[in-house]
């Protein structure tokens, strides 16, 4: 059975210190309101209805600044400091106790990509026996990144430490993970810097 991708959760990973931003990158401006905000707002639009966002040591910052939160579900991962996984996990713990059929994965720092990506994700893991599919775009992989529930009940027995990317290419060696080409240079952005983040903002 397809699987719709509106029905599924996503989990939106923002709890990191932006150190080479200098500033979380959730809260950057964008076009007058909080990155945050616009990502919230774009998934909403698209159809996603459960989306999980995970915090970090400025989540009274993001609360204070970003409204949107209300609408959606927050965690805050109490040791931000043992890496994104870390992060991955506590987002995951705070998925509802009813079966999924996966979760999305986005890191604050990618742009939200058009429904189309959300799309063929999904309808990829649904046809197929894969535990992730991947994005890639003119050769390069990024995300979001569709996670199987047998995948996403893995990562929740492996260590704090572990990397999210080491654990799918077992998948790939495994032949469990799917690469979907797809239109959206947006999946390959990872807006670290405030010089990356400005040429972003221009495009748009």
């Amino acid at each position: 059975m397809t699987i719709d991708f509106r029905t599924l959760p996503i989990i939106i990973l923002a709890a990191g210190d932006s150190q080479r931003m200098g500033i979380p990158k959730g809260l950057l401006d964008y076009h007058g309101k909080p990155f945050l905000s616009y990502q919230i707002e774009r998934l909403f639009e698209i159809g996603f209805t459960d989306i999980i966002v995970v915090l970090g040591k400025d989540s009274p910052i993001y609360q204070e600044k970003i409204p949107q939160l209300k609408k959606s579900t927050f965690i805050v991962n109490p040791q931000p400091e043992r890496g994104p996984f870390s992060s991955i996990q506590s987002g995951i713990s705070g998925l509802r106790d009813t079966h999924q059929s996966g979760v999305f994965i986005l890191p604050i720092d990618v742009p939200c990509p058009r429904k189309e990506v959300w799309d063929k994700l999904a309808v990829e893991l649904s046809s197929s026996e894969a535990n992730v599919t991947i994005p890639e775009f003119n050769g390069k992989r990024g995300h979001p990144v569709l996670l199987s529930d047998e995948f996403r009940q893995h990562l929740q027995t492996c260590s704090s430490d572990s990397r999210l990317d080491f654990e799918i290419r077992k998948q790939k060696e495994l032949q469990k993970a799917k690469i979907i080409s797809v239109n959206d240079k947006n999946i390959t952005l990872n807006l670290n810097t405030l010089e990356e983040w400005e040429a972003f903002k221009v495009k748009k």
